[in-house]
Order: structure tokens, then C-alpha cells, then sequence
């Protein structure tokens, strides 16, 4: 069984620092702001120098004192409910003081008389540090007690073998087992308060991130591995995207979009989650335009559709084939990807999210046979042959393959490259996709210039 380790801290103890550090990646995001990390974010650390895997979950800030503070109580409230579903706590503070908000802490655990808590001292830079820090054990909160330094990276180690032992005392030892192709990466992407949260609530049937009708409230990615009748996926909610002009220079804004473009840099699929409500934006158009750069799946979720389904007057499909219509005349060449109606509220049509996602994988990863598609070129180039530009009017294809799947790759053999206008490709792609289908996938087409022979050069030189 996978275990399950959260980190709970109040703010300004350098939590999201040791959590990077504990993990060798830059998952949680670093600022001097206090309350930068509002979601649970769970990532399924491989411990291999213990030879063990579970999850550590970077929990919220606990601050008792917020008054008012719908969101801090969010917090409060999902972070009291991710310490019942731990086996084992990481306390984290300051190596040389106790606050109030640490004692309200203390006062949390000993109410809920949890006992599996290793208490980490933060910044204890050098060696008379430390031994102040033990100076805060005498209090025989907990058994275990650790003194580390994130600013040097000193004795978080000892944190990890001491994890892994607790870990396999309790018959935890879980191995590590890769993400392999069996698993679709899905990511949930677009502009702020479409509500991705709750549409990732909706498909893992869990409270995983922070739900709240608060505009840019998802600051971190949060990665979530399921599986279901569809299949089995790994879904990463991104945080959310705003326009590079609104963005100051290296604020947490600007590191939310960088970490939310590196969540579409590895993920299989994207979900560009739009408002039934808004018009596309020319922000949408750049998420899309991103997608399409990185050549990955591409799914279209207009969100909110509850809206629509709340007024009885409306006939429900006319409403759905028009914006079908408006999705395709105002995002140019993108009738291959499938739309999904969906309400993130009311849970409806969040599964076809998913099935799509698992329809795609088996067209992404489609080949056609060369002979096949050799004899649909020659019908295609037959009712309309390649089309020249100014350099040259009779280019010519001689042969067609597709090398390689995941994405479509077709390559042309062709007399000159140069010599065929632009918009031949386009037509290409239609035809292909007319006859092949490959819904939900970007396809590649590329013109090989044929090699000609030494002796061909020297004959067409001699006629000269």
C-alpha cells in the first residue's frame, strides 16, 4: 500500500523550499509572500536510495488568526482532513522558537492525539544552531526530532531515512512503479475562473484542490494518478493563466505560467477548459496556439453548461450545434478536435472528458499502411493536383509513408519542395483526416526533395 506523508507548517518557515529540496524538483512554488501555497499538492515521491514510494503532500498554511478569511478556513479545513488520511506527519518550524500559531498547532495534534509526527527545526544553518534547536526537543512533544538547513541542504536526508524506516515499520513499503504508456497524462489548462478546480474534483470524485469562486485561486500544479473504466490517467491541474502583459517580472503570477507551460510540455492530452458564458478570447487562442506548437493532444471543454441546461425555454442541442459553429469559424483548422459540454457543478459530461482522452491515445497512436495510403494519395492528387507557387507550376509527388505515430508523422517524396504552394498541406490534412480520421490530434506532413542519381545529373548535363 502506497503511504501517505503531509507536511503541515505555519507560514514563513521555508516549507515550500524544504519540500523542493525533500523532493529533488521544483514543484511547490517559492516566494517571501506569506500564504504563497494554497493547494494540497501531492507528488509521488521514489525514495531509491531507501527503495520505497509514497506520497508527500504539501499542505496549506495553517494560520489560526485569519478573521473572516474564506479561504484560510478552506485551508484549515482540508488540512485538518489531510492529517486523518496521513500516516505520517512532518511538522516543520523554526529551529529556535515557538509561536503561537506552532502552539495552536500542537494544541490541534494533541486534541486529535496523533502520534506518528516527526517535528523538523528549520534553519539550523551550522552546528551551534543545531544544538539550539534541541533545546526545543526537551518539551517531549514527539519521539522524533530533527534539526535541518534548506539554505544549505544539510540533513534533510536524515528526514527521508527516518520517513522510509517509520514507513516500513508500519508495512508501507511500497515499490516504485514507473508512469508507462499505459497511463494518459491530462492536463487542465486556461483562463482564470473557468473552473478547473472543479472539474478535476468532478472527474477524481475528490476534494483534491481548493475549490473557491475567487479569481486565481490555483497557484500550484497539482498532479492526480487514477484509474477508471476509461483508463488509466494522471491528471495534472495546472495553475491558472493569465496574459504576459499582466504578469510582473518574476512574481508568483509569472511562475504559475511557466509552471503551468511546462504541464502542457508533458502532458499527453490538453484540456483547454473555455466559459459558455465568455466569447473565445485572444488568450484562449494563445493556450490553444501553445498546445498545437508542442503537437499534443487537444481536447476543447466548454465549461459551465449547467447554465444552459438551468432554462427549459432553450432547445438545448440548437444551442450546442450553434456554439459548435462559433468554436470552429473562430478557432480556424481545429474541426478535428472533439468538444465537450460540460458542468463542473453538477458533475455532467466530465467522463467524456475522459473517454475522449482514451479515444485519442489509440488514434494518436494509429498507422496506416503504406500501400493504402499510397493508393488514397494517388486518388487525392488525382482530383486535385499539387498546386504550384510562383517558382514553379508542376510539383510532384512521387511516393507517401507515415514513419512514425504519436504524433501522425506522413512524409511526401516529392521532384522539389520549394516548388509547392503553401495551402497544399492544408488540403493533405483534410483529405487524410476525411478518409483516416486521427480526431484529437495535431498531424504532421513533410516533403522529402527526392535524391537524384549521379548518372541522371550527367545525362540531363551532356543534353545541354
Amino acid at each position: 500500500m502506497l503511504g501517505k506523508i503531509t507536511i503541515i507548517w505555519r507560514p514563513n518557515v521555508w516549507k515550500s523550499s524544504f519540500f523542493n529540496m525533500y523532493t529533488g524538483h521544483k514543484i511547490a512554488i517559492v516566494s517571501d509572500i506569506s500564504g504563497t501555497t494554497r493547494d494540497i499538492v501531492e507528488f509521488e515521491y521514489n525514495d531509491r536510495e531507501n527503495d520505497i514510494t509514497y506520497i508527500l503532500a504539501d499542505s496549506g498554511w495553517l494560520d489560526f488568526n485569519a478573521q473572516d478569511d474564506e479561504v484560510a478556513d478552506d485551508i484549515i479545513e482540508r488540512t485538518d482532513r489531510a492529517i486523518d488520511e496521513s500516516d505520517i506527519l512532518i511538522w516543520l518550524i523554526e529551529y529556535d522558537r515557538l509561536t503561537i500559531l506552532d502552539e495552536k498547532i500542537l494544541e490541534l495534534l494533541r486534541k486529535k492525539n496523533y502520534q506518528n509526527v516527526i517535528v523538523v527545526a528549520n534553519k539550523a544553518d551550522d552546528e551551534n544552531k543545531q544544538m539550539e534547536a534541541y533545546s526545543l526537543a526537551w518539551t517531549g512533544w514527539f519521539e522524533d526530532f530533527v534539526p535541518v538547513s534548506v539554505s544549505h541542504n544539510r540533513w534533510v536526508g536524515e528526514v527521508r531515512n527516518l520517513v522510509a524506516k517509520k514507513l516500513k515499520e508500519k508495512g508501507l513499503n511500497y515499490k516504485y512503479e514507473e508512469v508507462d504508456d499505459e497511463y494518459v497524462k491530462l492536463a487542465i489548462v486556461g483562463r482564470p475562473n473557468v473552473w478547473k478546480s472543479s472539474l478535476i474534483n468532478a472527474i477524481t470524485w475528490e476534494n483534491k484542490v481548493m475549490v473557491k469562486d475567487l479569481w486565481g485561486t490555483t497557484r500550484d500544479s497539482v498532479d492526480t494518478k487514477f484509474e477508471n473504466e476509461a483508463g488509466k490517467f494522471v491528471l495534472i491541474d495546472t495553475a491558472w493563466i493569465r496574459r504576459p502583459g499582466k504578469i510582473w517580472k518574476w512574481n508568483i503570477e509569472d511562475w504559475s505560467v511557466m509552471r503551468s507551460e511546462r504541464a502542457i510540455t508533458r502532458a499527453d492530452v490538453v484540456a483547454v477548459v473555455v466559459d459558455w458564458k465568455e466569447w473565445i478570447a485572444h488568450q484562449d487562442l494563445a493556450v490553444i496556439n501553445r498546445v498545437l506548437e508542442e503537437n499534443k493532444w487537444l481536447i476543447l471543454v466548454v465549461n459551465k453548461w449547467d447554465l444552459v441546461l438551468a432554462k427549459p425555454w432553450i432547445d438545448k442541442t440548437t444551442m450546442m450545434n450553434r456554439y459548435i459553429e462559433y468554436l470552429k469559424a473562430k478557432i480556424e483548422f481545429l474541426s478535428w478536435a472533439p468538444v465537450v459540454f460540460s458542468s463542473a457543478l453538477e458533475w455532467k459530461r466530465v467522463e467524456e472528458i475522459l473517454k475522449n482522452a482514451a479515444s485519442i491515445k489509440e488514434e494518436r497512436n494509429k498507422r496506416v499502411k503504406t500501400w493504402v495510403l499510397n493508393n488514397f494519395m494517388e486518388q487525392v492528387i488525382y482530383k486535385h493536383p499539387p498546386t504550384g507557387n510562383k517558382k514553379s507550376h508542376n510539383p510532384k509527388i512521387y511516393f507517401a509513408s507515415q514513419p512514425e505515430t504519436n504524433p501522425p508523422r506522413f512524409v511526401l517524396s516529392v521532384n522539389n519542395e520549394k516548388h509547392f504552394h503553401f495551402s497544399y498541406k492544408r488540403y493533405l490534412e483534410n483529405r487524410i483526416r476525411d478518409n483516416f480520421w486521427f480526431f484529437g490530434t495535431p498531424i504532421i506532413i513533410d516533403y522529402k526533395q527526392k535524391e537524384w542519381t549521379g548518372r541522371y545529373r550527367r545525362g540531363r548535363q551532356k543534353n545541354r
